[in-house]
Formats: structure tokens, C-alpha cells, sequence
């Protein structure tokens, strides 16, 4: 219960502060929106999309190789040899930078992208600058998460959102063009990386360069080169055909609504899971260190369990509230985004349990099956990218979308059974998604009864009240999940003792084990 407990704390810190960075992301991205219209936001959007692809190519396996190894040299009992994994992959990241956007200023120079033509060097000079310093904090933070320390990355997170806000409605108020926009984002990367640097001196240990034991010297390769492989697989499939064949085929204004559906799909998912997310890899992979993968397996199940509910809320709660939110906020120009934002949000809270079967993969060392999982679904995603998007457009992007995210997550479900027995609670699953189903539905009729402006409020609500007690009603959560629940509800007072009172009468004797 104590290893629950510290785990919630860090999952505490980390959604705290990436809701605070939601919310601030979100009302940049409704002021930019609305400041620069569909053209020229989808052309801001493509040139942040094109920035975070180039920041995936500089760090490839080196953030998550980082945490993996660091948190799992600290599980062994020894953090001298994560101090020297620190340096010697911290210097790789260094290189890599340097390599991927030289590469970066000759392909600009050679092709020159016509959503640049206007301001070429510019805008290159940006991107160079915000790559450098996110691709930077990023690696840092991989190395925080391997030390179990997440308060450099929250602070860092928090000042830079509350900074760029101010920066951001100066420049909406003005009616700043979009190059502005792009520089100000440079610059907001500058700040989170300066601010995280000082917070690490703060509350990290320094790393230092040393010796690395040869057994781990050859896994930490091996990782490497297979995980370099994947994230590069993965950057490929991770929208970049579909942006770029909308680019192509379609307009900068379908470029822009398949950016806000990305933008909002994000921001549910972080709302709901990005603790769990932030998290699993560096405590999986510890207590794979201290007691080998059975105890690995077990995290997983939990994972699996906590993911699924999660998913089901952002499927369900996005499908009821999506239309009224989008035209309240982006206004009448964004409303044929909407069924993209539907899509995406209801597929991404379906599918999120590949997350925790990821993690799994990588705390084993099945690097070489991720490999092969993303081989295979980019060649889905290249096949339906190119029959689809030319001929129909957004609904076409998000048909790609749609098919290559189910074929990832079949294979890897495949794949895992030939690693372990357990991890997917399936009964308990399908028992959770018909209580979904039927939480939904009711939310929906919320909305026809109310017929209101803000009726998405009250059908966010009612999804949420009818979903969580039937769980229980369902005995969908374990026995630790229910005493986790219990300590937590416990600090609120009698309100809270009441409250886990009903709803264990609701479950019952809690189950040993959920199936």
C-alpha cells in the first residue's frame, strides 16, 4: 500500500500540473484560432507538427531508453551506474540535435515549403530554436522520471503555460500575423527548458560520467538501436501521413481541423491519464529491477484496469459533449471539425490501453516486438492513407487514422500473449464497457431533453454519475484498487467514509481478483 500510495502522490503531481497546462494550451489555441482563422491556423499547426516531429527524430530512443535504464539501475541498488547512463545518453542527445536539424536547414533550403514562402528564414530560424530547446527538456525530464522526481517537469510546466498566456493574448489583441505566433512558441521552448534546468539543480541528483557494467552496456544498446528504429516507425505513423498527404491533397484549412481534433483528443487524454502515463514506465521498470517481470505483469493488469475506465470516460464524455464545446469555443468557422473531433476522441479513449501494454514491452526488453508491431502499421497506415485522404479528405484522415491505431493495438495484444499469460482483465473490460454504453446513452438523452447551450455540462455529469457507482455495481475493480480508494476517500471525513460506504454496498465484498 505504501508503493500505491507514492505512486498516487507522483500521479497527483503530474496531472495537477498538466492541467494546468491544458487549460492554458487550450485557451492559446481557441485565441489563435480565432485570431488567425482555419488558413493560416492550419499553416501555424503544421509548422507545430512539423517542429514536434523534428524534436521525435533528435530524442528517438534517448527519453525513453533514459528513464527505463535510470529507474531500473535505482531499483538494483545503484545509482552511480544511473548517474553514468544519464551522461552517456544525455551526450547522445546532444549529437543527435546537432545532426537532425542541419539535415533539418538543408531540406528547407532545397525544397522551401510553401506554407513558408513569405518568411522562409524566419520561421526556419524558429523552429531550429524551439527544437533545440524542447528536444533538450524533454531529455531532462526522461531523466527526472528515472530518478521517480516529477516536481522539476510540474514547475516547469505551470510558470512557461502562465508566461506564454501573457505572451500569447498580447499578440491575439494586437491581431499579430502568424509568424509572430511561431516565434512566440520559440520562445516559450527557450523558457521551459531554462526553467526545468534550474528546478532539476533543485531536486535532482547530478549525473557525471563513469563506468557503465558491460551486461548493461549491451542491453542499454540493444535498446537503443531497437527503440531508435521504433520511434522513428512510430513518428512516421504518429499522423505524419495524414498531415502530410492533407497538405498535399486537401487544404491548410483541413490541415488546421485535423490539428484542433489532435489538440482536444490530447487534451482528454492527459485529463484523464497522463499521471498513469508519466508514471508507469519509471515504477514498472523499478520493480522490474527489484523483483523480475511477474511483478511487472501484476503492474500491468492494474494498468490495463485504470487505463480502460479512463478510456471509456473520454469515449463516452467526448462524444456527448464534443459539438457544443467546439462551437462555443472556436465558433461557427471550426463546426466541420467536429465529427473528426468525435472520431479521434472516441477511438483514442478506446484504444488507450496500448499504453500500458507498451510499457510493459519496453520494461522486458520486447523492444524488437514494437519494432515489428509499427513496421506492420505503418504499411496499414501508408495503404489507407494514400486510398483514402486524396479522394476524401479529412474524413479520409481520420478513416487512416482509425485503421491503423485498431491494427497496432491488435498485433500488440498478439504479441504480448506469447510473453505472458495474464495483463488484459477482458471479462471485467467488456462487463465495464456495456456500463459505458448505457452511461453514454443516457448523457446523449441529457442533451436532446435539455436542448441548451450548455447542456454538454449537465451531460458530462450524468455520464459520470451513472458510470463510476455502476463499476462497482459491476465489480469491475480488485480488492487493492478498492483499498487504494478507501485510504484516499478516508482524508476527505465522514463525506468520504460515507461515500466509499455506498459504494462498496453497491460492489459487495470486494473480489480477490478481478477477471
Amino acid at each position: 500500500m505504501n508503493r500505491r500510495m507514492a505512486v498516487l502522490r507522483s500521479i497527483t503531481l503530474v496531472s495537477a500540473a498538466t492541467y494546468v497546462e491544458y487549460a492554458l494550451g487550450l485557451v492559446v489555441s481557441i485565441w489563435i484560432a480565432r485570431t488567425l482563422g482555419p488558413a493560416d491556423f492550419g499553416r501555424y499547426a503544421f509548422t507545430l507538427w512539423l517542429c514536434g516531429w523534428l524534436m521525435t527524430c533528435s530524442n528517438h530512443a534517448l527519453t525513453t531508453s533514459s528513464t527505463k535504464f535510470i529507474a531500473e539501475a535505482d531499483g538494483a541498488g545503484a545509482p552511480d551506474i544511473a548517474s553514468h547512463i544519464a551522461h552517456r545518453l544525455s551526450g547522445y542527445q546532444h549529437l543527435s540535435t546537432l545532426i537532425v536539424l542541419a539535415l533539418f536547414v538543408l531540406m528547407t533550403a532545397i525544397i522551401q515549403p510553401s506554407e513558408w514562402q513569405q518568411f522562409l528564414l524566419p520561421v526556419t530560424v524558429f523552429v531550429v530554436i524551439a527544437v533545440a530547446a524542447k528536444a533538450n527538456y524533454f531529455m531532462l525530464v526522461a531523466i527526472e522520471k528515472g530518478q521517480e522526481r516529477f516536481e522539476p517537469a510540474a514547475i516547469s510546466t505551470v510558470l512557461t503555460g502562465v508566461i506564454g498566456i501573457g505572451l500569447i493574448g498580447s499578440a491575439t489583441l494586437i491581431h499579430a500575423p502568424v509568424i509572430d505566433f511561431i516565434a512566440l512558441f520559440a520562445v516559450a521552448c527557450l523558457i521551459i527548458n531554462l526553467v526545468n534546468r534550474l528546478a532539476f539543480r533543485r531536486y535532482c541528483r547530478p549525473f557525471a560520467a563513469g563506468p557503465i557494467p558491460v551486461e548493461t552496456s549491451r542491453r542499454l544498446s540493444r535498446h537503443l538501436r531497437l527503440t531508435a528504429a521504433l520511434v522513428l516507425l512510430i513518428s512516421l505513423k504518429a499522423s505524419m501521413i495524414e498531415v502530410f498527404l492533407l497538405n498535399t491533397f486537401s487544404t491548410s484549412t483541413a490541415v488546421g481541423f485535423f490539428a484542433i481534433a489532435a489538440t482536444l483528443t490530447r487534451g482528454a487524454v492527459d485529463l484523464f491519464s497522463v499521471g498513469l502515463t508519466a508514471t508507469l514506465l519509471p515504477y514498472m521498470a523499478k520493480s522490474f529491477g527489484q523483483n523480475g517481470q511477474e511483478q511487472a505483469a501484476r503492474l500491468l493488469a492494474d494498468a490495463t484496469r485504470f487505463y480502460w475506465a479512463a478510456g471509456l470516460i473520454i469515449a463516452g464524455v467526448g462524444l456527448v459533449t464534443t459539438p457544443e464545446i467546439v462551437t462555443l469555443m472556436y465558433g461557427q468557422r471550426y463546426v466541420q471539425a467536429i465529427p473528426a473531433i468525435e472520431a479521434t476522441l472516441v477511438l483514442s479513449g478506446l484504444l488507450l490501453i496500448g499504453n500500458s501494454i507498451a510499457a510493459f514491452q519496453i520494461v522486458i526488453d520486447r523492444q524488437d516486438d514494437r519494432v515489428r508491431i509499427s513496421i506492420m502499421a505503418l504499411v496499414v497506415n501508408a495503404v489507407l492513407g494514400i486510398a483514402l485522404i486524396p479522394f476524401y479528405g479529412l474524413a479520409g484522415a481520420v478513416l487512416t487514422y482509425a485503421g491503423t491505431r485498431f491494427a497496432e493495438l491488435g498485433l500488440a495484444i498478439i504479441y504480448l500473449r506469447r510473453t505472458t499469460a495474464g495483463g488484459l482483465p477482458v471479462a471485467a473490460m467488456a462487463r465495464l464497457l456495456a456500463v459505458a454504453v448505457a452511461a453514454t446513452a443516457i448523457a446523449w438523452l441529457t442533451v436532446v431533453v435539455l436542448h441548451s447551450r450548455f447542456g454538454f455540462i449537465a451531460a458530462g455529469m450524468v455520464f459520470v454519475v451513472v458510470f463510476l457507482p455502476a463499476s462497482f455495481l459491476v465489480r469491475y475493480w480488485s480488492d487493492d484498487d478498492y483499498a487504494l480508494m478507501t485510504v484516499i476517500t478516508n482524508r476527505l471525513g465522514p463525506p468520504g467514509r460515507m461515500l466509499m460506504r455506498g459504494l462498496g454496498a453497491l460492489q459487495g465484498a470486494p473480489a480477490k481478483a478481478t477477471s
